[in-house]
């Protein structure tokens, strides 16, 4: 599923530039003479592993080392015939894949981030996608320019993104959490008030029968009333006031307006607010008045979604949800051909005097509660065929539901792990200001520090991102523990390769360190190339 995803991703950047790049490939030759180089298959050593492919693969990045013939003549072995590079074998797997996958790569589990990072900036692959990517941004592509990555967009403004951040992000400060916190509370205030309001003992409005004339024994007094609805209205004003503040506030700040306003959350969040300021509006006289009071208090209950703004699991229910529709909506579709057939069946089977399958509409209602396997058991056949079709509706039932069940399981289990997946890597990454950064290399700040009490060199990259402050997708740069994405190419880790495997069996990986320590012990006539 993952390389599904991958391959949906990079679609879109990759149709875009499959003209340009096609066009000066193909008006490289003269027309009608075949350029037998491109179809030849070349070999590329790395640290002693070798690997083959064809020029014409290679050339299909020619902003890239390997892409480009005059980049890469320079690493020609012409005794072995050759190109020789000294590098990391097992990033090498993912680099020749992106070549062969038209510009997917797949980093292996077992390769540390900044070796292969590093690997890509010597092979120049982060140009490639850099200038990709700064293409598919200045031309529209096929699925009217929708972006495909997930990061959030922050305003420009400091303040506004401060505002942004606080209502958007809890984790992102200890303001923002107290705030998080505070609405959870309010929201809660407001569902509680929603329900406890239509009690009898504290309604203002009780229910009695249609021939009833005196008030039920659980009536509250006029005085008791005017005083619990003075009470309901105030609790209602402010839980209404703090969702008009944070629905404006949120407005003024989010950096897409019309994206804010199509939002799902948003609208349910308007809907929320209405019903008070309708109530203030609509008299409680006229009986038409009364309905439309009645719809709006039912609105109300949108409420009960603002929880899904504080909550991770109702984010992957409703992630799941979306990613089921067809699922659910074959379901649905088995659910009424079986609710139809079943209730003409039972109909009929129970055709005689006092039978409370009065018609096929009425015997919907047991239809479903059987398919369901509810079973209420205000409806149930009596005779011994409708008994049997009962049978068969019941079995049906558990047949239609059970079948699309494990679908929606594998979406739910997917979003999950991609939730866990992200809250390992909010612990462990930090993210901080690409200012430091030098121009060239805007991926990786790679620092060797040397041990002072042993004298070793380590390795630590430091991953500084500040996406309101550059407008590149791939500066937007992230590390995940599925995934790495730079804008709009993406880079799932899967495990080795098969067409690669790692430095080959009993030998160290090729990392910085031994390569250091490699050239050292050379000879000083060692034509091996760095």
């Amino acid at each position: 599923m993952a390389m599904a995803v991958a391959t949906a991703v990079t679609l879109s950047y990759r149709r875009s530039r499959t003209t340009s790049r096609d066009w000066s490939v193909a008006n490289s030759v003269p027309v009608g003479v075949v350029d037998t180089s491109l179809t030849e298959p070349i070999v590329i050593n790395i640290g002693g592993k070798k690997y083959e492919t064809y020029e014409s693969t290679l050339n299909q990045f020619p902003n890239t080392l390997l892409g480009n013939p005059e980049k890469r003549k320079k690493y020609f072995d012409e005794k072995n015939n050759e190109y020789f590079f000294d590098r990391h074998r097992s990033s090498f797997t993912a680099i020749l894949y992106y070549y062969q996958s038209g510009g997917m790569l797949e980093r292996p589990l077992h390769v540390p981030p900044d070796i292969f990072l590093e690997e890509l900036n010597f092979f120049q692959l982060t140009d490639d996608m850099q200038k990709e990517n700064e293409a598919v941004a200045n031309c529209e592509d096929d699925d009217g320019g929708k972006d495909y990555d997930d990061e959030e967009e922050l305003p420009k403004n400091r303040t506004l993104r401060a505002i942004w951040l606080a209502f958007e992000s809890p984790n992102s400060s200890f303001c923002a959490k107290g705030l998080a916190i505070f609405s959870l509370v309010i929201i809660l205030l407001s569902i509680v008030v929603f329900c406890v309001e239509t009690m009898p003992v504290l309604n203002d409005s009780p229910r009695t029968d249609a021939n009833e004339t005196k008030p039920a024994a659980n009536e509250t007094k006029p005085a008791e009333r005017g005083k619990n609805k003075h009470v309901f209205f105030v609790l209602n004003a402010i839980c209404s006031s703090w969702f008009t503040f944070e629905y404006v506030i949120r407005f003024i700040a989010s950096p897409n307006k019309i994206r804010f306003l199509k939002a799902i959350l948003n609208i349910l969040d308007l809907l929320s607010i209405l019903p008070f300021y309708v109530s203030l509006i609509v008299p409680e006289e006229s009986a038409g008045s009364i309905d439309i009071l009645r719809v709006m208090r039912v609105i109300r209950v949108c409420r009960i979604f603002k929880l899904t703004r504080h909550s991770k699991g109702l984010h992957v229910l409703g992630k799941t949800l979306y990613a089921s529709v067809n699922e659910l909506i074959m379901l649905m579709l088995f659910l009424v051909i079986g609710v139809i057939l079943f209730a003409s069946a039972a109909y009929y089977a129970e055709d005689k005097p006092g039978s409370k399958f009065a018609s096929i509409p009425h015997a919907f209602w047991w239809a479903v509660v059987t398919m369901t396997t509810v079973g209420y058991g205000d409806m149930y056949p009596q005779t011994t065929l409708g008994k049997l079709v009962g049978a068969m509706c019941a079995l049906s039932g558990v047949l239609a539901i059970a079948l699309p069940v494990p679908v929606i399981v594998s979406n739910f289990e997917f979003y999950y792990k991609e939730e866990l997946s992200k809250r390992e890597n909010a612990e462990s990454v930090s993210y901080k200001n690409l200012n430091s950064l030098v121009p060239k290399s805007p991926m990786l700040e790679h620092k060797l520090l040397l041990d002072s009490e042993a004298g070793t060199p380590t390795h630590s990259a430091k991953l500084d991102v500040n996406p309101g402050q550059y407008s590149s997708p791939l500066l937007t740069h992230r590390i995940t523990n599925g995934a790495m994405k730079f804008g709009q190419d993406t880079i799932i880790e899967t495990d080795e390769l098969s067409t690669g495997g790692g430095g080959g069996s009993g030998s160290k990986p090729s990392t910085p360190i031994n390569r250091r320590k490699q050239q050292q012990s050379a000879p000083p006539n060692s034509e091996t190339v760095l």
